[in-house]
């Protein structure tokens, strides 16, 4: 298995992805030794980079030293927040036996639960990819189909954010569209905006999408303008914060409209980790609500974070909720199914991509 040791500065959030990951092939191992022992390993001085001896020998009591004491108790706060957000949505269980914990699979009972589960799967991998905890070289075909695979959930939860419509903007379009044809054909969706039959003066000949990957609307009725919007920007990498939305609308992407959809709109970040997930432990400071205020402010550069909690919960409803034409539904869904076998396939080992 290629999945590398957690390391002693990562994050609560860090740690129990990679016990999640190990839940995915050895429940067994998915466990608290299992993370202590790791830690263990980490500190030996000629212990090598990567971890591949989890099903060794139960960890010592020797090494229960208070600071694993601690990071076990972290990640299982975490692994429990996570089940608590989620219910029967997080596809794994976490199980306290005899004053240990573990974690195993959860089998999905409905339709609804069992997309919720390949959604919340794909993000883990695709966030563990974009990190140490999954080593994947940037020209391998699992990497470098990673965030397409993350713009097609995007996309397949976006019209459940305003229980409406979505168009899949973010370039390349399935339909290999240009930027102004891809406005002409948002604006003819939509019908409350109106697109210019060239290309507006001052605007670049090689924009791509303007930062703009999905919109999403609320339409009414009476289809007149002043419409819900939403403006969605996807990022499966490491540069989240590079390029907030916030910064490129207004130059980048509403200056191609005749006359834009909305006077006010909402911005979006989808993202395939938790919100938190670089968050460092701040002494005397209770973690949630740490988080909680950072989310606030986050909002004020990046919008609405729709995180992989969030993801898997959109992806529930959207898999029954009746908002997307059902061939190019399936269809999308089948590419990020496929993703998934081939990622967890090369995490695995084996040769397979996707």
């Amino acid at each position: 298995m290629r999945v590398n040791a957690p390391l002693d500065r990562s994050t609560r959030s860090v740690a129990a992805d990679w016990v999640e990951l190990h839940a995915l092939f050895d429940e067994s191992v998915a466990n608290e030794q299992s993370l202590i022992r790791s830690q263990a390993v980490q500190r030996e001085p000629d212990h090598g980079s990567l971890l591949t001896d989890l099903d060794a020998e139960v960890v010592d009591e020797e090494i229960l030293e208070p600071e694993n004491d601690e990071l076990s108790e972290r990640v299982y706060e975490e692994l429990a927040y996570r089940e608590r957000v989620l219910g029967a949505l997080y596809p794994f269980k976490l199980v306290s036996e005899y004053g240990k914990w573990s974690l195993r699979r959860r089998a999905g009972i409905s339709e609804s639960d069992g997309a919720a589960h390949r959604c919340y799967i794909s993000c883990l991998l695709i966030s563990s990819i974009h990190s140490e905890l999954l080593p994947t070289k940037s020209d391998h075909d699992v990497f470098k189909s990673s965030a397409r695979a993350l713009q097609v959930e995007a996309y397949l939860t976006a019209a459940e954010v305003l229980g409406g419509r979505a168009f899949w903007f973010g370039s390349p379009r399935p339909d290999g569209s240009g930027m102004l044809k891809a406005i002409q054909d948002l604006a003819s969706s939509m019908g409350t905006a109106v697109a210019p039959e060239a290309r507006p003066l001052g605007l670049s000949a090689n924009a791509a999408d303007g930062t703009v990957d999905i919109v999403a609307w609320r339409p009414f009725l009476d289809g007149q303008a002043a419409s819900i919007v939403a403006y969605g920007q996807v990022a499966s990498g490491r540069n989240w914060t590079a390029k907030p939305i916030k910064s490129f609308i207004d130059g980048h992407f509403l200056p191609w409209f005749a006359k834009a959809p909305s006077h006010k709109h909402i911005e979006m970040l989808f993202v395939p980790f938790p919100q938190h997930h670089e968050q460092q432990e701040e002494k005397g400071k209770d973690f949630r609500v740490v988080a909680s205020e950072k989310a606030r402010l986050r909002e004020n550069d990046y919008g609405v974070v729709i995180d992989r909690l969030r993801l898997t919960e959109l992806m529930a409803r959207s898999k029954v909720g009746g908002l997307y034409d059902k061939p190019e539904y399936e269809q999308h869904e089948e590419y990020v199914e496929t993703w998934t076998t081939g990622a967890l396939a090369y995490a695995e080992g084996a040769d397979a991509v996707a």
